[in-house]
């Protein structure tokens, strides 16, 4: 993917383009920034850039290299994922890098090792990988991309040139949302809902998230229902609990934005103004503010495996609280 196709991240992209065109490109990088704002895509187009058949004038092109890259089948890119949706990287894959490290170029000009969420490295993966980091063979390159930086190690840190990745404009990603066929009224709510990410606004769409959000504040807002029937504590947080407690957080901050600013434009929730609105005015600040931690405690629960019926059955008892 060129990098011209990469939007709302100029600034990278900018000094990525001005390193290759200086022959620049060497060592070790972390992208920083949200998930789902191009950190994962940059990479990729990265390692296009240096090993394209095309050279420097184009920066990225069809040649057989970089539909190599883009199929996953080039023999001297390496993308590093978790085991698992949320899992580890742990040290045995960190051991294979080295020795792929210690291999010189197969067939490209550079091997580029792309290490996706880096703060899923266990401790001990990070420690091996240190060494290899701060001296990285000639014409090996490797880039850590990362949205929780305080997963990784100071001393993994100190080894990376950072580049910094911003959130998107709620414009960009309405544009973005657009340009792959969402309707207009979808475009609105989940470019709000998105908090700068695309990569969530795509999954939001595709994953009809509004109405999951409806039955969260449904349950957990208007009616209580998790203190009166058991099955609601995890019906709607099956696959993903953590991320239905954010949308239900979403909901709060929307209610302590709205007390205030009484601005729609700032609102996740848009769809729901009117709700909001309506709702903010009949909670104190503190009330609000106390709900807010609560949530974030339980999310901060989930996280440490915490039995989440008994940890959502304390959230509902507290949000209950008047």
């Amino acid at each position: 993917m060129p990098f011209e196709n990469i939007v709302g991240q100029d600034i990278a992209i900018k000094s990525l383009k001005s390193i290759i065109t200086e022959h620049r490109v060497t060592g070790s990088y972390v992208f920083m920034g949200s998930d789902g704002v191009g950190k994962r895509t940059t990479a990729i187009a990265l390692a296009k850039a240096v090993n394209c058949a095309a050279g420097d004038s184009k920066l990225a092109c069809d040649c057989i290299s970089c539909r190599k890259i883009d199929s996953g089948n080039h023999p001297d890119v390496f993308v590093i994922l978790p085991e698992e949706k949320k899992g580890s990287i742990k040290i045995g894959k960190i051991r294979e890098i080295i020795y792929e490290a210690s291999l010189k170029p197969y067939e490209g000009k550079k091997r580029v090792f792309i290490i996706n969420d880096a703060e899923a490295m266990t401790e001990e993966a990070q420690n091996a990988l240190l060494k290899l980091l701060e001296e990285p063979p000639e014409n090996h390159i490797l880039l850590l991309t990362s949205s929780n930086l305080a997963g990784l190690l100071p001393t993994v840190l100190s080894r990376c040139k950072a580049l910094k990745f911003y959130n998107l404009s709620q414009e960009v990603i309405w544009s973005l949302l657009k340009s792959r066929g969402a309707e207009d009224k979808e475009a609105v709510l989940f470019s709000h809902m998105a908090m700068g990410s695309v990569g969530r606004a795509m999954a939001f769409k595709e994953n009809d998230i509004a109405a999951k959000r409806d039955r969260l504040v449904s349950n957990f807002f208007f009616r209580k229902s998790a203190l009166l029937r058991e099955d609601l504590l995890t019906e709607d947080m099956t696959d993903d609990k953590e991320e239905g407690l954010n949308l239900l957080l979403s909901w709060y901050r929307d209610l302590l934005i709205s007390r205030f600013t009484r601005e729609d434009k700032e609102l996740f929730n848009i769809d729901r103004s009117v709700e909001i609105s309506s709702y903010s005015q009949r909670f104190s600040q503190e009330k609000l503010e106390r709900d807010i931690v609560t949530i974030v405690n339980t999310i901060g629960y989930i996280k440490r495996n915490v039995n989440p019926k008994i940890a959502l059955f304390d959230m509902a008892v507290e949000l209950k609280r008047s």
